[in-house]
């Protein structure tokens, strides 16, 4: 009885219980006391089990930030409530890219909450010096902004310290980069005629170090070629061989629809075999044109400005038109559940547009870093994609030592192996609709960039690194807090009169067979005389 553990059922008591968190306040504490004079108070150490205290209640409030995600099963069957008050100080909000490549700028956005006026936040390299800072200004919440430009490819831990005045160190915070060498698309533009948006555009492509060929047409089977970090090749004809080598192609809307159906044809082709990405450049007829040849459905709109995602107060101009949301309709840019930029998946390639128009103007107005994002969002999700037999994915963000860390592949595979880097298999679970996707989590247990690897693939790895709990607590604590208010957002009902299992005290069972042991050894003695 003692190893099964039997249940009985038992009604729930119907008195209320505080489960006290990390940021629990006091005076929040004394309130509910006042109100509840039985109020159960429940310490909470996060990943170790409430067990009994729990069962005692028939519903609790939070306090503080909240339960780690992985302890709600904790109270699954007790109604709860988080409440409100508890907010987080220090960075709590912080957005940049991990992976970064030789040369680009690594932009660091964040947002610091009641910091104190005239601390510096610096930015430093993996050997302490700083690449950028800012002084903070002592508002409530305030935004912040920091660049570095990486020059060696390798992995390193860049750091986000905060100094007081007299330069003191008061909190210095990792922030992992995967720098890796720049990547050369090779993109081909073909133009009607000459426009403003092609002219500033190419510059920027030739600037990021792409291999571009513009083609803009003069006059009838007339052609005016340029050259950007390429050899001399022509453009002549739409064949299969012409486009294959090509990463990315933007069009505008008249080269587009003057296209043969031989053209069109190849075209098609490569992009669904050979994955090449095409950008149109749309002017104000394209978007009267039926879906099955602009590829898109539009609604016509009144609005000829909007904002982009990444600059909402800044404006830029659009054509007064909008996406419709359709099947395999994808998004690039959207602000203020506006579609402003969109693709759809042919097969390998993908085929995308935009609402915006004249962005060069962003140049012209002094904005360039929002034209360059703007672009550089464009080129990265439309390029040709390097097929991977294996693609790995994670949405964990920051990598904390002993807490989980979820991962997903996609593979070919049929029964692939993941392990750590001491060699530990990590167990899979396959996704019921796609066979070739499985999810993985691991715990890892060192700090510092680790790595997992395919057994079944030794080219296919994953890096990521590993940084102790006590960092990014302001981060993890707002997360936190934002997953309890989702879980926890509902009105106490208490559980008082309804049944549960609860298992029998094994005290009980102990003293049964205490009582049994003792009359056996009793019943030999007294048989012994």
């Amino acid at each position: 009885m003692i190893a099964l553990k039997p249940s009985i059922q038992k009604s729930v008591a119907s008195n209320i219980g505080v489960v006290l968190t990390p940021g629990s306040d006091q005076e929040q504490l004394d309130s509910l006391q006042s109100v509840h004079e039985d109020l159960k108070i429940i310490p909470y150490k996060i990943n170790q089990p409430m067990g009994k205290a729990i069962d005692s209640v028939g519903s609790v409030y939070i306090l503080g930030g909240g339960l780690a995600s992985f302890d709600f099963w904790q109270l699954e069957k007790v109604p709860a409530k988080i409440i409100k008050g508890f907010k987080p100080r220090g960075i709590t909000k912080l957005k940049y890219a991990i992976n970064g490549t030789v040369g680009e700028e690594v932009v660091v956005k964040g947002s610091y909450s009641e910091g104190k006026k005239g601390n510096r936040l610096v930015l430093s390299n993996p050997r302490g010096v700083g690449m950028d800072s800012i002084i903070l200004s002592g508002l409530v919440q305030e935004n912040f902004k920091l660049t570095m430009d990486p020059i060696v490819v390798g992995k390193f831990k860049y750091t986000l310290v905060e100094k007081d005045s007299l330069a003191t160190i008061i909190s210095s915070e990792p922030l992992p980069l995967d720098v890796r060498e720049r990547k050369s698309l090779k993109i081909l533009m073909i133009n009607n005629f000459p426009t403003f948006e092609t002219k500033y555009l190419k510059n920027y492509l030739a600037e990021k170090g792409h291999q571009v060929t513009i083609r803009t047409q003069l006059t009838t089977n007339r052609y005016k070629y340029e050259y950007f970090n390429t050899e001399q090749q022509p453009f002549y004809n739409f064949t299969t061989k012409q486009l294959e080598g090509y990463d990315l192609l933007f069009m505008d809307f008249e080269s587009y629809v003057n296209l043969s159906k031989t053209d069109l044809s190849a075209l098609h082709h490569n992009l669904k075999i050979n994955g090449l990405g095409l950008f149109i450049q749309p002017s104000a007829t394209y978007f009267a044109l039926a879906s099955g040849r602009s590829g898109f459905s539009f609604a016509t709109d009144k609005t000829v400005k909007t904002s982009l995602p990444f600059f909402p107060k800044l404006s830029v101009d659009k054509f007064s038109y909008n996406f419709e949301s359709a099947f395999g309709l994808e998004i690039i840019h959207e602000f203020d559940n506006q579609i402003l930029t969109a693709y759809q998946r042919m097969v390998n390639g993908r085929f995308g547009t935009t609402v915006v128009q004249n962005t060069y103007q962003l140049l012209l107005n002094g904005h360039e870093e929002a034209y360059e994002q703007f672009w550089s969002d464009v080129v990265t999700v439309l390029a040709k994609r390097n097929f991977e037999p294996t693609e790995w994915s994670t949405s964990s963000g920051f990598v904390f030592m002993d807490e989980p860390f979820e991962f997903n592949i996609r593979t070919a595979i049929e029964n692939p192996e993941v392990s750590n880097k001491e060699k530990l298999q990590i167990p899979l679970r396959q996704d019921v609709e796609m066979v070739n996707k499985w999810y993985g989590t691991t715990f890892p247990s060192t700090l510092g960039w680790q790595q997992l690897s395919l057994k079944n693939d030794s080219l296919s790895t994953y890096d990521y690194f590993v940084m102790d709990t006590t960092k990014w607590k302001s981060i993890t604590a707002r997360k936190t807090l934002e997953e309890n208010q989702r879980h926890f957002d509902g009105t106490i009902e208490s559980r008082a009169g309804s049944k549960i299992w609860v298992p029998i005290n094994q005290f009980w069972f102990f003293f049964i067979f205490i009582t049994g042991m003792g009359y056996l050894w009793l019943e030999s003695k007294w048989s012994a005389k």
